[in-house]
């Protein structure tokens, strides 16, 4: 009997779940960002402008579906790494952030908890009226975590965004609480600072408890100069049966998504499933197939050279406790599932 991981019977639907528009620092209307994603294959955006919280539902149609969604940040007050150089250096540079996109269940929830309308700039001058609870964000261990706290309590999915330019280290990610999902690439910093696709940093939570965390990508596109050269560089992949809002936030809890770098045609999953204790993947054609578990992956197929591989398969071990899969192409872009858990899956004589 077939377990299905990813299922064919679904409808994939790509998306963004890292955006900027007009109402913060993006170049782009809403409108505007609906019609270049939209013609590059996209069915959902995630509306994430820095601290404003709006329902564009008004931009949904058959094809398209806009996710209530909204960037947070909060900033060190002073560095934490050394300054180098003399006076006059940006100490900007050197200060940790935690950035996170958060997701509203409902779509048209727009009540922005761990906000006051007065530490936030772009609140302040254009949408002072906002709904919030008026709460200080502070940058600490317990602040943070108090921010997703309330974030989901208030009925929101929470994301950790680009850690690497955010400066997060180890102790900082390690201690995150409520954490739905994690930013693997975000292909704007990516650009940036050439060191923005961090898988590595999603097993080193998994591998420190964080085992119901899913991984994401995204753009983080701004598109000034009215350019797209920020987009469609990082895609997360959502199954459900229709591109219905509900659906969608279901499918984002349950896992029902995997992700996907490449701006043309990314590596994809067809169908991933469990079968007489073996994992079977069908994917568009690759030339890497890899299993990470709890531990140094030991478990790959590489195709041999010129040629591509669109099925894998591997024994289920009880050893890896866990397991996510992940496929490279010929162009060097990988695609990733979530962590999936050996023992939910094997079936024992």
């Amino acid at each position: 009997m077939k377990k299905y991981l990813i299922s064919p019977e679904l409808n994939w639907y790509r998306a963004n779940f890292h955006c900027h528009t007009v109402h913060s620092d993006g170049a782009y209307t809403p409108e505007k960002v609906k019609e270049v994603y939209k013609n590059h294959g996209y069915s959902i955006v995630a509306y994430t402008d820095h601290d404003v919280l709006l329902d564009h539902s008004d931009l949904n149609d058959e094809d398209f579906l806009a996710l209530t969604s909204c960037e947070y940040a909060v900033n060190e007050a002073t560095p934490s790494f050394p300054q180098i150089f003399d006076a006059g250096t940006n100490d900007w540079v050197r200060k940790k952030c935690v950035h996170l996109n958060i997701f509203a269940k409902d779509q048209h929830n727009t009540f922005m908890p761990a906000t006051h309308v007065d530490q936030h700039w772009i609140l302040k001058s254009r949408y002072p009226d906002t709904k919030c609870d008026g709460y200080i964000r502070e940058y600490s261990k317990d602040g943070i975590n108090e921010i997703i706290k309330r974030c989901n309590d208030a009925g929101f999915l929470v994301q950790l965004n680009h850690p690497y330019w955010s400066l997060n280290e180890r102790e900082d990610y390690i201690n995150m609480e409520g954490l739905w999902g994690l930013e693997i690439l975000n292909y704007a910093t990516e650009l940036e600072t050439g060191s923005e696709y961090c898988p590595y940093i999603y097993d080193d939570m998994l591998r420190n408890g964080m085992y119901n965390l899913v991984c994401t990508m995204g753009d983080d596109n701004h598109n000034h100069g009215d350019s797209v050269r920020e987009s469609f560089g990082g895609s997360t992949f959502i199954g459900a049966k229709e591109l219905k809002y509900d659906q969608i936030i279901e499918a984002m809890e349950k896992g029902n998504i995997f992700c996907s770098s490449g701006r043309d045609n990314p590596p994809l999953f067809k169908s991933v499933y469990i079968e007489d204790n073996m994992i079977k993947i069908e994917c568009t054609p690759v030339t890497n197939v890899n299993i990470n578990g709890y531990g140094r992956n030991d478990r790959h197929i590489t195709s041999p050279e010129g040629e591509t591989i669109t099925y894998a398969e591997f024994p289920l071990r009880e050893s890896d406790v866990y397991f996510r899969i992940s496929i490279r192409d010929e162009f060097g872009n990988n695609a990733h599932t979530h962590t999936y858990f050996v023992k939910d899956y094997i079936e024992k004589a």
